[in-house]
């Protein structure tokens, strides 16, 4: 197919290099990276934010790929528009940053490509002009994209896991991949690690997979299991930043689950994490790790939070709270602020997202893939949330390869870069767009502010306050019509602006 180097008509030199595009008559399309050419962002000159300017970043369903145009402030107002007002002085909560998982299905696809697209690809997520992530979910053994069920002792009855030990996957992909992100971002990746599953051997039912928890008699060698895994990557001279003690809880109670669960109920995890993992990981030298509870949907936050931080001893080895999305849709985002209030000391962290739809060659470049991005962020973001990371940074052209695709009845699931070893090319689709106009322009220690809006208009909206002393406002719009818009700023002044229909916008000016 026909690559085309796109530049709309008025825009401004906001990439370095700009989207490769190429149509596979989805509703949007994707942007092809190869060993020798990927697009990506100018850094923002301080020139183009001062002095009464502006800079209005747009990607679009039409085709728009992070696109700028510089703009002016203006005296007068148009009252007769959607009017958002910023308030730099009201101010909530800090971010932490950006990120995404780094599965053995991810690692695998990534080291599918040359060394040169494979470089290319780090820089896209982790170096100037990519995603600016901070953040990488590191699980705890096998998950739901690996390539088979495993845990780094299988040995049964090694309660002393003196068989414990990485897996080739770690060694060779993952360790190398996660010191070039560092040396590419500049400074060092924060990982957290997450199980899917205890040894099938630990299980009441033996099996990594299928309705399960841990037999109670293993909660001890469970948590030296953490030391182990902690030590074995510290020998490679990489620490975590945090842990979360279990993927998904609830799947553990799902009796078609195809992939590796264990469940725990938040009265038995309030226990184990009380009075084995958290002790443990204290004894062990890994006390100052991030401990983040629940790692599952948004509809579990009201009971897990009034269980288990209810605790002492678990609200005191617990620094957050962490989420995943997939019932955001069903779930009111009212339980996130209600968990705040809850617990004002307990950070909100999303922790994983992926559209669970199939993954087709003539559905690449999806636009509404992405917009459930910017419906669930917007939410997160409103609503006390300090960090967003995406589920696999990169799968195959098949959506995998995955642990579940034993099945026949399931597929491989949806990605921000989808890619193709055989040409040694990936594809950026519009999730990965969605959530750079979030990462791209908010860098950790940024601050959400209020943005008040009488009127938006079907506008969803959010604002940040960034370390730069830059204002990020960030616009989406889900409508089929353009909307005209005003940002105000009582310091500054008003920005007239179109909002494209069916687009997601960044404003950020000084």
């Amino acid at each position: 197919m026909e690559l085309i180097k796109r530049r709309r008509k008025g825009a401004q030199n906001s990439l370095a290099r700009e989207c490769a595009v190429r149509d596979y008559g989805a509703s949007s399309i994707v942007c092809v990276c190869n060993s020798t050419y990927c697009d990506s962002l100018e850094p923002i000159e301080e020139d183009n934010i001062s002095g009464g300017h502006y800079l209005h970043y747009v990607s679009s369903k039409a085709g728009r790929r992070l696109e700028m145009n510089v703009g002016t402030f203006k005296t007068e107002m148009n009252e007769t528009v959607p009017t958002f007002t910023v308030d730099k002085e009201t101010k909530y909560q800090e971010i932490f940053g950006f990120g995404a998982a780094l599965t053995d299905s991810t690692a695998l696809n990534i080291k599918n490509l040359s060394d040169t697209t494979t470089e290319v690809l780090l820089n896209t997520y982790f170096g100037k002009g990519g995603s600016n992530y901070l953040y990488l979910r590191v699980p705890m053994g096998a998950c739901d994209f690996s390539t088979r069920y495993y845990s780094y002792d299988d040995v049964e009855g090694d309660t002393e896991w003196e068989h414990f030990d990485l897996i080739d996957n770690d060694y060779q992909f993952k360790v190398p991949i996660i010191k070039r992100a560092s040396e590419l971002r500049g400074e060092t990746i924060k990982l957290f690690a997450t199980p899917w599953s205890a040894p099938w051997w630990m299980k009441i039912n033996g099996t990594t997979k299928g309705i399960a928890h841990l037999d109670e008699q293993y909660y001890q060698p469970w948590a030296n299991y953490f030391l182990k895994y902690f030590d074995a990557f510290a020998r490679q001279n990489i620490s975590f930043w945090g842990v979360n003690p279990q993927n998904e809880p609830s799947q553990g109670y799902n009796y078609a689950s195809t992939i590796p669960v264990m469940g725990w109920s938040p009265e038995a995890y309030t226990g184990w994490v009380a009075d084995y993992l958290g002790p443990t990981l204290e004894k062990g030298g890994y006390g100052s790790l991030k401990l983040m509870i629940l790692d599952d949907n948004r509809m579990w936050l009201p009971n897990w939070v009034n269980t288990v931080l209810a605790n002492e001893k678990t609200n005191k080895y617990s620094s957050g709270i962490a989420i995943h999305w997939y019932t955001d849709s069903s779930s009111s985002d009212v339980a996130l602020r209600q968990a705040h209030e809850a617990q004002p000391d307990k950070f909100l962290m999303y922790t994983e997202a992926c559209n669970l739809v199939r993954v087709t060659r003539e559905d690449l470049g999806d636009w509404e893939i992405g917009e459930r991005y910017a419906n669930s962020m917007m939410q997160a973001f409103n609503n006390w949330v300090v960090g967003w990371t995406d589920w696999n940074m990169a799968l195959n052209e098949d959506g995998g390869p995955a642990t579940f695709n034993d099945n026949p009845t399931v597929w491989g699931y949806n990605a921000a870069i989808i890619v193709n070893a055989t040409g040694d090319e990936f594809y950026k689709q519009p999730p990965y767009y969605f959530q750079a106009h979030y990462s791209m322009f908010v860098p950790p220690g940024s601050v959400h502010i209020q943005l008040t809006y009488p009127n938006p208009g079907g506008l969803l909206h959010v604002a940040f306050l960034t370390p730069e002393n830059n204002v990020v406002v960030i616009l989406y719009n889900r409508n089929d019509q353009d909307i005209p818009t005003v940002i105000s700023d009582p310091e500054r002044g008003n920005i007239s602006i179109n909002i494209e229909a069916r687009s997601i916008n960044t404003v950020v000016y000084k």
